[in-house]
Order: C-alpha cells, then structure tokens, then sequence
C-alpha cells in the first residue's frame, strides 16, 4: 500500500497481509484464511487506539490556541479543515465501500444489517460506533464468523472492480493525500509527501510479469475478509498521515524563544530493576536548564491526561535552579500513571504557557505473579483469562508457556484453554538474562469439566402452569447458574415430552432444538387440569463442545 517509509506497526501488517494472501494463491482452506480475523481484529483494535490519540492531539492543540490564538490561529483554522477533510474520507471509506460491498456481499438492507433478529448472527459489533449522528468518524466493526461467503472472491471483484469502486476509492485517496501536501505546504511545511503513505502509483507485476493496476493489485480476485482488511488497512494509514499532519502544525507554533544558562549530565537509567546476573543500562546525556528562571508544576496521580484530573488531586510544585522534583508514594501495587503540566511564562508575549507531560511506573512486589481472574481453577474446552505480571519487565520480555494447554493472547490479555489429558495444567513464566532463559514462577489449576445448566420454563424448573403461560413460552430456555463465565452458552440439541392420558403414558421423543413443535403445543392444548407434563431427556451441547444428557427435568402441572 505505501510506498514510503512504514511504520513498525504498517510492516507488520503488511507482512501478515502478504503470507496471507499467499495462502490464497494455494487454494487454502477456509479455516486457515479465517487467519485474517487476526489480522483485522488488530487493524480494529489499532483503530479505536489511534482514534483516541488523535482526538487527545486535537484537544492539546486546541488548548494552545485559545491562550495564544493570534500565535495559533493559522496553525489550529488549518488543523481543522484537515480534521473536516479527514472525516469526510473515513467515512466514505466505512460507508460507501465497506458497509456498501456488505450489503451486497450479504444480499441484505441497511436496515437489516443493523437490526438483525439473532444477535448471534450480527455482521456488525459495536453498532453505536456506526451511528453517524453519534460520531464524527463512523466505524464497522465486522464479524468474519457470519459473514456469507467469506472463502468467495466474487462479491468483491464484482463491487470493487467491475462496478469501478475500486477506482473511485483510489482517486479519493490520490486526493486526500495532494490535499494534506498542499495544506501542510500553505502552512510553510515543505516536504511533508516524502514520508507519508497512501501512495497508489507504484509498480506491481503478477507473476507472469504483467503490469497491475493498483485496482487490481488490492481487490481482483480477492476474498472478502482480505478486502475488509485492506480497507482497514487504508483507513489506519489516513489516520498516522492526520496525525503526523497535525504533529508537523503544533510543532510549527513558533520555536521556542527559551534561553538556558546551565547543562548538566544526567543518567537515565533503563531500569532500575535488575535481575542477578542481569547488565544494568542507562542512558546518559545533557540535559539544558535556566537556573534563574523560576516556574510551577502541577501534578496529579492516577490519570494519564492532567485535564482530566480532579481538582483535589492536583498537587503544585515550584522550580529550584530551573528544576522541578516530584516525589510520590508508592503504597499501591500495579501500573501507576501521573500526568501533569509545567506553567513557564513566555519571554516574548509575558503569557503563562502549559507544557504538559505524563509518564507511568509499576509497582510491585519482587517476584511473579500467576493469577487467575475468574477462580481458582480452570475449565476444560474453554478460554481461562488469567493475569501476568512480571516486576522489572515489559510484556514483551516475558515469555509465558503452559504444559497440557494452549496459551492465547490477545490485546495484552492471556487465556489459557486446558487440553484434554489430566486434571491439571501449569502455567510457567519466564524471561532471557543475558541469553539465558531465567524462570520468574510457575502456577498449577486444576481443571473441572464446565457444569450442567439447568432447564427453566418460565424461570421455573417444575411448578404449576397455565396453558397460555407455557404457549406464550413457545419453549424452554438452559441457566447456567454457577458459572462465572460470560458469553459461553449451552445449546438444545434434542428433548422427550411425556404425559399421562386415560392411564397410558403417551411420550414425544427426539424433538429438535430448545423450542415446542406442533405436535407439543397440541398436546398442551388438549390436556386438562391438574395434568402432569414432564420435559425430560434433554440432550445438549455444553461451552466445552461436549454433548450431554441432563439430569433435571422440568416437570409441569397445568392450572387449567
């Protein structure tokens, strides 16, 4: 997609998009490109996280332009339009392309979409973020799970190529993109095309050598779930490009018209947890100071934006010799976060300007800790959240391995999902010291098969019923009572209806699903007072995938 100078995150994504679209080409299975739900779901993730970056810019931005807008005006007013500008393109994006080629993929109304009947069955999550009367920027958070031919490459072809929005998206880009070039060039910033994205006239060849479109390079022959992402994909772009955009702004305020008087050597240490055996490092360089100026510091702990802080959390601080020292207590374990903002009065206008910073620390106890969130146990055949912390050490140094498991992260989060064998599994952490592998603890679960839900008709597991309360029912409906899990359900496979009538037990076996059929709502009808009707046999299939036969039957005696 771009053709200039990506960020990690940008080759990352691309990386992942190029095996799998060579997955594609070997005529793969469908499980094996349900991969690009991975993909996608952090294209998503980096979405909403980006978003409210930006807005937090913005926010900062505009901060600085009501205390000096004759300095900020030119700044902010084009800050704004490249703002409007930006909305206009993401929401294209998402509505005149993604949400259109899903109605035509899906062969369903908008209304339809967003108002499906089985919210089991939803194509899009989050439905709020899609509300144009509700955000700026409207976003589809997409499920691949119920999309309708995700392993068929025809819908998009048909929407993206044939139907010419491919090439419409690409002269919108093309022209968002000169857009923010000659905008940052009005503001007298000069070579901002150089070093962003969104570039779509490079050279790409099929494997015979022939010469692509960009067109054909992204949407041709391409599956849906893969075209989802690269819309993704491009809006993430657009996104870094606003942001660098705005960046270049803000920083072009004016430079800083501040002397300083003193420098000094500071060290900055890496870490000040070190492990035995482990190299301490730091960083040391000179740090510039006024020692004759003086200024404030307000602080707040708790909070990583100052403006959100409460106003009796605010502490205050005055500068000695042009420094400022914060000192805090550490009586909480966990991340910590203090934000604040240092007021300097600006030499030139004589106006107090803010200068706000934020940083984090952890704090914990020395040694690893293994914890599981829901209980102290696990489930077999599902995903057991646990929590992971290491003291000294960023995620990316732990290294977290499980015996008789799988170990799944996803955004920061671990679960666990037990295997098959034994009554137990071991979760063991550990890092690399000096390219040694160094294990900081290890937790042992037991494992427990998930319980058996409970039949209700009603909220009722046996009782008195009239017969309009049990066809108003149209059914029965399974309670997991003792779990502690959210969004795991059993499903009704199959359940056996019996009663009494003129002394013979009459039965109805092997009826489908959890809802009455025909047949038992007949039966209902036709009994008579003080009847007993028995729903028994029932045959379902827990969270774990295991198919059971429960033990509690309901058990009905009609009123009428």
């Amino acid at each position: 997609m771009s053709g200039a100078k990506e960020t990690p995150r940008q080759k990352m994504i691309g990386m992942m998009y190029l095996v799998l679209t060579a997955l594609l080409a070997l005529n793969v299975s469908v499980e094996v490109l349900d991969a690009f739900t991975t993909v996608n779901d952090g294209l998503e993730n980096a979405y909403t996280s980006v978003d409210q970056k930006i807005e937090d810019y913005y926010e900062t931005f505009e901060q600085h332009y009501n205390k000096q807008p004759e300095k900020a005006a030119k700044y902010w007013n084009k800050a704004q339009e490249i703002r409007t500008k930006t909305d206009e393109f993401i929401n294209f994006v998402e509505r005149d392309v993604k949400l259109a080629l899903l109605l035509q993929n899906n062969g369903t109304t908008e209304e339809e979409i967003f108002n499906p009947e089985n919210e089991e069955e939803a194509v899009i999550l989050e439905i709020e973020k899609a509300d144009p009367k509700k955000n700026r920027r409207v976003f589809h958070k997409i499920n691949f799970d119920n999309l309708s031919g995700k392993d068929k490459h025809d819908a998009v072809t048909a929407f993206m190529i044939e139907q010419g929005n491919a090439e419409v998206l690409r002269k919108k880009i093309e022209e968002y993109r000169n857009y923010l070039i000659s905008s940052l060039e009005e503001a007298g910033i000069a070579d901002f095309g150089s070093h962003i994205g969104l570039v779509t006239d490079g050279k790409w060849y099929t494997s015979k050598g022939e010469l692509l479109t960009w067109e054909m390079k992204n949407f041709n022959h391409v599956i849906i779930p893969a075209a989802i992402s690269i819309l993704n994909e491009i809006v993430g772009e657009v996104q870094t490009i606003e942001y660098d955009a705005i960046s270049e702004l803000y920083k072009s305020i004016g430079a800083s018209d501040f002397k300083f008087n003193t420098l000094e050597a500071k060290v900055f240490p890496k870490t000040t947890y070190v492990l035995k055996g482990q190299d301490y490092e730091a960083d040391v360089f000179i740090v510039a100071s006024d020692d004759t100026r003086e200024f404030d510091a307000k602080y707040a702990q708790g909070v990583k934006e100052f403006s959100k802080a409460s106003a009796n959390a605010i502490k205050k601080v005055s500068s000695q010799k042009g420094i400022v020292k914060i000192k805090v207590p550490t009586n909480a374990e966990g991340e910590q976060t203090l934000a604040g903002v240092i007021e300097m009065k600006n030499p030139v206008t004589g106006e107090i300007e803010p200068y706000p910073f934020q940083t984090s620390y952890t704090v914990a106890p020395p040694s690893a800790n293994v914890t599981p969130t829901k209980m102290n146990v696990m489930y077999k055949g599902l995903e057991n959240p646990i929590s992971i912390s290491a003291p000294g050490f960023t995620a990316d140094q732990i290294n977290v391995e499980v015996t008789n498991g799988e170990l799944i992260k996803n955004n920061g989060e671990y679960f666990v999902k037990p295997g098959e064998e034994g009554n137990e599994t071991i979760v063991v952490v550990s890092t690399m010291v000096d390219g040694k592998k160094v294990v900081l603890d290890n937790c042992m679960f037991r494992l427990k098969r998930t319980p058996d839900p409970v039949p209700v008709l009603n909220g009722k597991t046996k009782g008195e019923f009239t017969k309009e309360e049990i066809l108003a029912a149209g059914g029965f409906v399974l309670t997991m009572p003792d779990f502690d899990f959210e969004g795991y359900h059993s499903q009704v496979l199959s359940y056996d209806v019996s009663t009494i009538v003129a002394g013979y037990l009459k039965p109805i076996k092997g009826i489908q699903g959890r809802k009455f059929n025909k047949e038992v709502e007949e039966l209902i009808k036709t009994a008579r007072r003080g009847q007993r009707i028995t729903i028994e046999n029932i045959r379902v299939k827990s969270p774990d995938g295991e198919e059971r036969v429960l033990n509690t039957p309901i058990a009905i005696e009609l009123k009428n």
